[in-house]
């Protein structure tokens, strides 16, 4: 791997040395007339324009050397640009934000010079001529001050394996703080450039600098332009070198993006990652990558599983659900023979019922005693609550040491837990699905996981309804349109196909 560090504070980043053009993206923050120009949102509140416009010249230094790369074939660092800016309606305007705005004398969607404020389409929200976005280069619209909340950002940014993040723009202590807060939360390498960023009062800038250097770097590093530049060419530099050698020697080992995911060229040597391949999955082959792959296994638990349970009083018949247990053991031990990860779900609340909403609570007009939070029986104790006996995964399926347990308190996995970003952490892009049931909590949670990109099969021995009618429509559903959701298969073929793992 390309190793290559800014000298930043408090620690040389990135923290591994894996700074490379594919993995690196530089992220330009709301540098829009409203903001740094005259008669936009900033200079409407009487701030001095030329805070928040001194970032623009070190900011053209460090685009315009991204862009020079970009012009060594695909070598070049991704750049991003973002807008803070509401509907026309002001439909996505908080009451509390168009109030301060008010109080301040900026009213947002009021008229001004820059036509109406921080209003999409408007003149003040363009992005000033100096730093315009050339064609290609993606622009986020936000309506809040982070980059990520009600945008595609993370998508954007996962979906191109950018894992490092370099913050520029304005305002420092405000958009571009709570930008790199919420990519640190989500796990990027976040690295501040100090001289291409801004704000309205020098000592909120200064201040804001120091924040992300406490505590060893609590939200990342601080480095300026030229420090950042000088680190990021010698990458480039050797990656086209190697490519150079590579053509002289006549078929020898490509350049690093030969192998297509921006891999060094001593990387692209290595062994590939076992890949497990299932021929007969529907609606057609499905393989993953047994290291990057990981079994989630969805609410095998006793109050829905067991006579007595939370689901048997409801009236159904939990055999029903237990006919998939012998196909779930042996999927289990399967995947775990591989060395794949393995999640465990339990549909749950917190014991005051913080987490529950009363839609959810009151859904099914149930009597007192039946209700979620309420005790069961003895055996059970109360309903859906977390680490009640109720609510423990049967022993047929039980967790092993090293397994993550996810509390979830809806019907998808993803939803108010952190699953994403522990999957996100070990590299997850493959998952195999079983649970129950089949068309509620098991099918929330592919939807949910196809929406995030990851590659999904349902093992269809291994997953179970009440209704038989509904678990066959959930897999019709899922394997509709060429696999909208994903793929099915079986338990005895995950197990042949794991087995038979193959290079590749």
């Amino acid at each position: 791997m390309w190793t290559a560090r800014v000298a930043s504070e408090p620690y040389l980043w990135p923290y591994d040395g894996n700074l490379r053009p594919d993995n690196t993206a530089l992220l330009v923050i709301d540098m829009q007339v409203d903001f740094c120009g005259k008669g936009g949102y900033v200079d409407l509140m009487g701030y001095d324009l030329s805070l928040t416009q001194a970032p623009i010249e070190p900011i053209r230094q460090a685009v315009k050397w991204l862009r020079a790369l970009a012009a060594c074939r695909e070598y070049g660092y991704l750049v991003i640009h973002t807008r803070e800016g509401h509907r026309a309606d002001l439909s996505d305007l908080p009451a509390n934000k168009e109030w301060r705005s008010k109080q301040i004398g900026a009213g947002i969607g009021q008229p001004g010079p820059a036509g109406r404020v921080l209003v999409r389409g408007e003149a003040g929200w363009g992005l000033i001529p100096e730093l315009a976005p050339l064609p290609g280069e993606p622009v986020i619209d936000k309506p809040g001050k982070g980059s990520f909340y009600a945008t595609d950002l993370d998508l954007l940014l996962r979906r191109g394996g950018v894992r490092n993040l370099v913050l520029c723009g304005i305002t420092t202590d405000v958009c571009v703080h709570t930008t790199m807060r919420d990519a640190n939360d989500r796990g990027y390498e976040c690295l501040l450039l100090s001289d291409a960023t801004g704000a309205t009062d020098p000592k909120n800038h200064a201040a804001a600098l120091e924040m992300v250097k406490k505590q060893g770097g609590v939200f990342g590093a601080v480095a300026d332009v030229a420090a950042f530049v000088s680190a990021v060419t010698p990458p480039v530099r050797k990656m086209l070198a190697a490519e150079a050698d590579a053509s002289a020697a006549d078929g020898a080992v490509a350049n690093g993006h030969a192998n297509g995911n921006g891999a060094a060229p001593e990387e692209v040597a290595s062994a590939e990652p076992a890949v497990a391949v299932l021929p007969d999955a529907v609606p057609y082959p499905y393989s993953f990558p047994v290291g990057r792959s990981a079994l989630v296994m969805i609410d095998f638990q006793r109050d829905f599983m067991e006579a007595g349970g939370f689901g048997a009083s409801l009236g159904n018949d939990v055999e029903r659900l237990r006919a998939c247990l012998p196909g779930a053991a042996a999927l289990l031990a399967s995947c775990r023979a591989a060395g794949m990860h393995v999640v465990h779900t339990l549909e749950a609340h917190k014991p005051d019922l913080t987490d529950l909403h009363p839609a959810k609570f009151t859904r099914g007009n149930l009597p007192a005693g039946m209700r979620i939070g309420d005790v069961l029986s003895g055996d059970m104790g109360r309903i859906l609550i977390r680490n009640e006996p109720g609510n423990g995964i049967v022993p047929e399926v039980a967790p092993a040491e090293g397994e993550l347990l996810l509390f979830k308190p809806g019907k998808g996995a993803f939803y108010a837990t952190n699953l994403e970003e522990w999957l996100r952490a070990r590299g997850v892009t493959h998952l195999l699905f079983a649970g129950v049931t089949t068309e509620v909590c098991v099918q929330t949670s592919m939807r949910e996981a196809n929406d995030r990109g990851f590659d999904s099969l349902l093992v269809t021995d291994a997953t179970e309804s009440y209704f038989p009618q509904f678990k066959a429509a959930a897999v019709e559903m899922i394997t509709a349109q060429g696999g909208i959701v994903g793929w099915t298969s079986t338990s005895s073929q995950v197990a042949a196909a794991l087995s038979a793992c193959e290079k590749v």
